[in-house]
């Protein structure tokens, strides 16, 4: 056993002794490397190694801390006794799966928090941009979208070990564009497609638009059902299969390498598309990145979408597609339906890449969400019902509750009663299953500064709502 882990080892016995409880500060990092006297560089791999394996986390200016160690919690996975085709239409909630909510509230939207956002370097890149702009901006941009930014992204993912050029990527507006447009290269109306259980709502609405059947794949702590899959796959049940696989929203959890891996293989041995919509992939909470599904086909047929939407900022409304053997349908898709993407929004952020200031923020925002997210889950854990599970993920910006016995879509009601915004677990299915479950977004720091929109109050609110719920079903 190395020096680090060894030390690390220390640590993680007083954590589990209570000797060092949850919210505890540790020593900084030369305080650490004297009271043990080992170098800078073995301080450093020890709270790595402890923040990689979720016994500590780092805060931005102020050090590092015990995270809270929740057990392991196992949620609800759907059963299904037999395989069911849906219509999303004919399921969905009364305002649909993702409604347009007409108030704000920090635990709604998944999203980050502006104040989180890099906003004066992204200006600076802007600036420059338009300094030194040509007649270009003035033309319709390229369908494929403009070669810098192609170019930039190939060059940025080239870190993560993934082999891209700019010829494999198409520009987009957006992920859900990335995604509409696979769907519509790859199937036609009344197709149907395999989805997990549950899934992310704006997805369940959008296959709704483009009137596309589904059928849920049940997923758990242990991953997807691949089992129930392959069976769709033999027998021609599916046109394409959509999945996200790391950092996923409602749930917050990542598949395993091995079912990525299988998920590349199948859509190869099965020449059936898969959609990857990959739009967490960055935000990770661990130092390493776990590869898309992507990473492992060789053939060309997983379709990898995401965007700038969830590690920058959603209004920039640009994304990307590596199409694979798709590439000329989904162009010809891409040109039917847009003149291009907005070219001075590329330029732009092909510089802001480029200089490494893109890079530079998701290494820091990370960290920024490894924090919050264990803000809320030491929050919900002191203010919710002992019944409740809360999910423990590696990455992303949500959270997933379960309270036995809650009705959670009178719970979505009677908090918009009250000015707070919550998605409660019908958004995520067309089955009747997740009625107990609600989704809460971490994106907002978990501060109380007297406001009563603030985010700790919003999460007071809510959970007084659903005490009182709570409560009266006793």
């Amino acid at each position: 056993m190395a020096l680090y882990e060894t030390l690390a080892q220390h640590y993680i016995d007083d954590i589990q002794a209570q000797r060092l409880p949850a919210g505890s500060r540790l020593p900084a990092l030369r305080t650490m490397a004297k009271q043990h006297q080992v170098s800078m560089t073995t301080a450093t791999k020890t709270y790595d190694y402890l923040q990689q394996t979720g016994w500590i986390y780092a805060q931005p200016q102020s050090g590092y801390f015990v995270a809270n160690q929740l057990e392991s919690t196992t949620f609800p996975s759907l059963d299904i006794k037999s395989i069911e085709q849906r219509d999303p239409k004919r399921f969905a909630p009364l305002n649909g799966y993702n409604p347009a909510s007409a108030l704000f509230s920090p635990l709604g939207t998944s999203m980050i928090a502006p104040e989180l956002q890099p906003s004066i370097a992204l200006q600076r890149s802007i600036k420059r941009v338009t300094q030194k702009a040509g007649n270009h901006l003035f033309q319709y941009p390229e369908t494929q979208g403009d070669k810098g930014l192609r170019s930039a992204l190939a060059e940025h993912f080239r870190h993560y070990n993934l082999a891209f050029t700019a010829a494999d990527f198409v520009i987009t507006n957006g992920c859900i564009d990335a995604v509409k447009l696979a769907i519509e290269s790859v199937t036609k109306e009344g197709d149907t497609i395999a989805i997990s259980s549950p899934c992310f709502s704006g997805l369940l609405d959008l296959l709704s638009a483009l009137s596309r059947k589904v059928i849920e794949i049940p997923i758990s702590e242990q991953g997807l059902d691949l089992g129930h899959l392959e069976t769709l796959l033999q027998q021609s049940l599916i046109k394409a299969s959509l999945f996200s696989t790391s950092n996923m929203n409602p749930t917050g959890m990542t598949l395993p390498i091995e079912q990525k891996q299988a998920l590349a293989k199948l859509a190869t041995q099965y020449k059936t598309p898969m959609i990857e919509d990959d739009v967490y992939f960055e935000l990770s909470h661990q130092k390493q990145l776990t590869l898309p599904a992507k990473y492992w086909d060789k053939e060309g047929y997983v379709i990898w979408c995401g965007s700038f939407s969830k590690t920058l900022a959603a209004g920039l409304r640009l994304g990307w597609c590596v199409p694979g053997q798709y590439l000329t349908p989904y162009l010809n898709q891409h040109a039917l339906t847009s003149f291009g993407v907005n070219g001075l929004i590329q330029s732009c952020m092909a510089e802001f890449i480029n200089t490494g200031e893109y890079r530079s923020h998701v290494n820091k925002i990370r960290t920024v969400l490894n924090q919050q997210i264990h803000s809320y889950q030491q929050f919900l854990l002191e203010h919710l019902p002992a019944t409740a599970k809360i999910s423990a993920p590696k990455g992303g910006i949500v959270l997933w509750v379960q309270i036995p016995s809650l009705n959670a879509v009178q719970l979505e009601k009677e908090a918009n009663k009250q000015g707070v915004d919550i998605r409660s677990g019908a958004c995520f299915s067309t089955h009747d299953f997740y009625h107990d479950c609600l989704r809460i977004n971490c994106g907002w720091p978990l501060e109380n500064t007297g406001d009563k929109y603030s985010t700790y109050q919003q999460l007071i609110s809510l959970c007084n709502i659903i005490n009182d719920l709570m409560k009266a079903e006793a």
